[in-house]
C-alpha cells in the first residue's frame, strides 16, 4: 500500500519518478503536453478538445486505477462501464413529458479544487493508496485524512490552466465523480416528485407526468450555487404528440433511433445493391480517384456497419437491420476480391 508522494511517484515512473513533477507545471503542460482539437458537431456549433501528448496520455491512464473505487451516481449514464444508450433510454421510454437541460462549457467548469476534492474522496476507498505515514501517531492510530500529496499531484497532472480538459483520458470519470453530490440532491428532489432522472455527461434528463417550471428553476439555481451555468438556450419540454429523444434515441414508445437516420441507412444499402459499392460511393461523391480506393471502400463500409450495429444496440430484435449487418460484413469481406477482379 502507498503511503507517501515518493512512494506513488517510484510506482509510476521507478527509474525516473522526479521527472513526473514538470507534468504539474502548467506553463509546460500548456506548451508541450496538449494539442487543442475543434470538432464539428451536428447542429453546426464547435467542440474544443486539449488532447494530451503521448506521454501524458500514459501517465493519465495509468492514474485510472486509483479511481476504481470511486463512488458513481446512478443516475450517471455515460462513462460508466456496462452502463449503455440503450438502458438511459429505457429510463424516460413511454413518457408523458420529457424535459432535457443543458450545463454551458461543462468540462470548463470543473476547477482544480473540485478535482483535489474528488481525488481525496477517491483515495480513500482505493485499497492502493493509505494514509501518510507521518499522520500516525499513538493518539491517532488510524488517521482519516489521506496522503493529500497524493491527491494534489493527481488533481494537478489531471487539470490544465486550473480546469479539467476535454479530452483527457482521466476527464469523463473525473466528472463523474465531481458531480455525484448534485446528482444525489437532483435525484432526491425527482423522487419526492415522481420525476424520473439520469445524466448523459453535461445533459441532464427528466421524464415523467409534472410541471416542468419549477424543476428547471431548481436546476438552475443548484446549478449557479456550485459553479455551472444552465444553457437556457438549450432546454428542451417534449409533452404529448411531439417527438421525444434521449441521447439521439427516440423514446415514445419503445426505443429506437431516429426514422430519418434509418431511412439513410436502407438508401445506402439499396443503392449498393442496385449500382454496386463503388458507383454508389462515386454517386455520393465519397470515392476519390486516387490509387487507394481498396482502403476506402473498406473504410466506408466499416463506417456503414458501425451505424448499423448502433440501430441494432438501440433495437436488437430488428431483422431488417441485422439482415443488413450480414450483407455488409460479406461485402466488407469481398472488398479485396471485388477490387481484383
Amino acid at each position: 500500500m502507498i503511503s507517501t508522494l515518493k512512494e506513488f511517484l517510484e510506482s509510476l515512473a521507478p527509474t525516473n519518478s522526479y521527472r513526473l513533477f514538470r507534468y504539474t507545471d502548467e506553463a509546460y503542460k500548456e506548451a508541450k503536453c496538449y494539442i487543442q482539437k475543434t470538432l464539428t458537431k451536428k447542429n453546426g456549433g464547435v467542440r474544443i478538445l486539449q488532447a494530451p501528448n503521448k506521454k501524458l496520455k500514459k501517465l493519465q491512464r495509468d492514474l485510472l486505477p486509483y479511481f476504481q473505487h470511486a463512488e458513481i451516481s446512478h443516475c450517471a449514464a455515460a462513462y460508466v462501464k456496462g452502463r449503455t444508450l440503450l438502458d438511459h433510454a429505457q429510463c424516460h421510454t413511454n413518457s408523458k413529458m420529457i424535459v432535457k437541460l443543458d450545463i454551458v462549457n461543462f468540462f470548463g467548469s470543473i476547477t482544480f479544487q473540485k478535482v483535489f476534492y474528488a481525488v481525496d474522496e477517491a483515495l480513500k476507498q482505493s485499497p492502493l493508496v493509505g494514509p501518510d505515514e507521518k499522520k500516525y501517531t499513538p493518539e491517532n492510530p488510524e488517521p482519516k485524512n489521506y496522503n493529500s500529496a497524493v491527491s494534489w499531484f493527481i488533481a494537478k497532472v489531471c487539470t490544465l490552466n486550473g480546469i479539467l480538459p476535454q479530452g483527457a483520458p482521466t476527464s469523463p470519470m473525473l466528472s463523474n465523480m465531481i458531480f455525484i453530490p448534485l446528482d444525489r440532491i437532483i435525484y432526491s428532489y425527482c423522487t419526492e416528485r415522481k420525476i424520473r432522472y439520469t445524466r448523459y455527461s453535461d445533459d441532464l434528463i427528466f421524464s415523467g407526468d409534472f410541471q416542468p417550471t419549477g424543476l428547471i428553476i431548481f436546476i438552475k439555481r443548484l446549478l449557479a450555487q456550485n459553479g455551472y451555468i444552465l444553457n437556457e438556450d438549450k432546454i428542451v419540454i417534449a409533452g404529448n404528440g411531439r417527438q421525444k429523444k434521449v441521447t439521439g434515441v427516440v423514446v415514445n414508445q419503445h426505443p429506437q433511433t431516429d426514422r430519418k437516420y434509418r431511412r439513410e441507412i436502407r438508401q445506402d444499402i439499396y443503392y449498393i445493391g442496385k449500382y454496386g459499392l463503388e458507383e454508389h460511393l462515386q454517386r455520393k461523391g465519397i470515392l476519390s480517384d486516387d490509387d487507394g480506393k481498396a482502403a476506402q471502400l473498406v473504410r466506408e463500409l466499416q463506417r456503414l456497419i458501425g451505424r448499423i450495429v448502433y440501430v441494432l444496440q438501440i433495437d436488437p430484435e430488428n431483422s431488417e437491420f441485422q439482415q443488413y449487418k450480414e450483407v455488409s460484413i460479406a461485402l466488407l469481406n469481398r472488398v479485396p476480391i471485388l477490387w481484383n477482379e
